[in-house]
């Protein structure tokens, strides 16, 4: 590599495909292709042995050969912790966000090598709706990867950004569908003259393309049964066939109203045909989720309704689908934009996004033009909670989650709270649950972890006030402190589902051993 400083980069971390991004010498975001000139990479992971791993194309192509070697979709596993999700290769036990990382590598390594200048800092991007527990351990997977994270950016906010810099100049709401293959977000964002604002979002991290795939699926295999007595998706392997060619099918019926699959299995062979208008009756479940959020986010959280939005901006690849397209239509009455590439809008965002914080950082102007080659100049680009923060406490006998930060709360942010108080004479420490979630009980909310407060002041006396502070920081990342008695100090956070500090650093020692290509 030259001696060149570092380039920041774009990064859309995805459930079936990834992309890295940069912006150009002349300020024009571009896509960096991968070294099998791919301009996105398939997130597949393949095990070569504990020191060659393959991520990408070649990696998927050999999941039909070799599917227990193979681990894909791993971006909804996130914020699991080891009891919950891990793979295990070569007597090493995989963690999400170490499996994240080795996608994250391979689009290190691939544009470095295209640019031939080292990579360091990044924006990384999730869905609207990932909690804290899930931007903390993607966060850790981009350090695990080698990268410095500058921010986890929601990706609804990167894609607007990749459409609001040709925009700037007509104040508008733009309403953000983004299907992608595993996880769904409805966003409503607010463009003015040099802002790029979100105002209202929901979603659902475990509803994307994948599930339309699984419905193909089923039915292939149902139809196979019915006429064989065999399941096919009982061997690894034929399961790892037809979930290529639903795939497939699904991507030709975008264009054709009638697709053909070939099922072998135990000498027996069958062509199964799925014609558009029974794929959209397997998925008619699947699209009456998509629309339920869409107008959840339009009536409830924005209070909106479809004449006060501008432009309705398709994102995913997903969103090719005709069945999404038509729904959308009927919904919103409004011609769906086509200005952005769904496949590329959320990556060429956060390159934009990494390029104003490096600016910004070095006190400098950003050089970023939009398509006519105007160049812009410094903007804000505000997000918001996307779901209220809690902390637990005894009300009247029962045990309930008390809000701190209301969902929608722009970030970053800092709420001070001085309920907390001590229970005993002399008490040393005090802890919480801290919740996300919309209910008042613990039991329908998702729990971050604790908040414990060690070390405090000797004497105190039974009902002493600690001031407890809680910041969410731009990447929407819960930070904690306390000051009881002049004494003010960082809170821990016992975070369940994602790795210790110790962790983090020996996996990216780990990672920096490997080859990852």
């Amino acid at each position: 590599m030259s001696n060149q400083k570092t380039k920041v980069v774009g990064i859309d971390l995805g459930t079936t495909f990834s992309a890295i991004a940069h912006v150009n010498e002349m300020g024009k975001p571009e896509i960096i292709a991968n070294k099998e000139s791919e301009r996105i990479t398939p997130s597949v992971i393949l095990f070569d042995s504990p020191e060659e791993i393959t991520v990408g194309s070649v990696a998927r192509q050999n999941a039909v050969a070799e599917p227990n070697k193979i681990v894909e979709f791993v971006k909804r596993e996130m914020g699991k912790g080891l009891d919950e999700y891990s793979r295990e290769f070569f007597g090493k036990q995989y963690s999400a966000e170490t499996l994240s990382a080795m996608i994250l590598k391979k689009l290190k390594n691939d544009a470095e090598e295209r640019l031939g200048i080292s990579i360091k800092d990044a924006v990384i991007t999730v869905p609207a709706y990932f909690n804290d527990r899930q931007r903390e351990a993607t966060k850790n997977a981009g350090r695990i990867a080698g990268f410095n994270v500058l921010q986890i950016l929601n990706e609804p906010t990167t894609a607007a950004l990749s459409f609001g810099i040709n925009e700037l100049g007509r104040n508008q709401n733009v309403f953000v569908f983004d299907l992608g293959g595993g996880t769904f977000d409805v966003t409503v964002m607010k463009i003015e003259e040099k802002s790029i604002q979100m105002i209202a979002t929901n979603g659902d991290h475990m509803l994307g393309g994948k599930d339309w795939d699984d419905k193909i699926i089923k039915y292939v295999a149902s139809v196979f049964e019915e006429k064989y007595g065999k399941n096919p998706t009982d061997d690894p392997q034929v399961y790892q066939d037809i979930q290529t060619k639903a795939i497939q099918a699904k991507h030709n019926l975008t264009n054709k109203s009638e697709t053909k699959i070939v099922c072998s299995y135990e000498g027996n062979f069958e062509t199964i045909s799925l014609t558009r208008e029974k794929f959209e009756e397997l998925t008619q479940n699947l699209v009456a989720r998509c629309r339920s959020l869409t107008e959840l986010v339009m009536e409830t959280d924005a209070k909106m309704t479809w004449n006060d939005i501008g432009t309705v901006l398709l994102v995913g690849g997903s969103t090719r689908m005709p069945m999404i397209k038509k729904m959308l239509q009927e919904l919103s009455g409004k011609i769906l934009s086509e200005e952005v590439n769904p496949d590329e809008a959320v990556a060429l965002g956060a390159a934009i996004q990494a390029t104003l914080i490096d600016a910004k950082e070095k006190g400098e102007k950003p050089i970023i033009v939009d398509r006519t080659g105007k160049s812009i100049g410094p903007m804000e680009v505000g997000n918001i909670t996307s779901h209220t923060l809690g902390i637990t406490a005894t009300v009247e006998g029962k045990l309930r989650v008390c809000p701190v930060i209301p969902k929608f709360t722009k970030v970053p942010c800092e709420i001070i709270d001085d309920t907390f108080q001590t229970s005993s004479d002399n008490q040393s420490s005090l802890q919480t649950d801290v919740m996300e979630g919309e209910s008042s009980i613990p039991d329908e909310c998702t729990k971050l972890g604790e908040v414990v407060i060690s070390d405090l002041p000797p004497g105190l006396p039974k009902g002493t006030i600690v001031v407890v502070t809680f910041k969410f920081d731009e990447s929407s990342i819960l930070h904690v402190s306390a000051e009881v008695a002049g004494k003010k100090e960082s809170a821990k956070i016992e975070a369940e589902g994602i790795l210790t500090e110790e962790q983090v650093n020996a996996e990216a020692q780990y990672m920096q051993k490997v080859n990852v290509g």
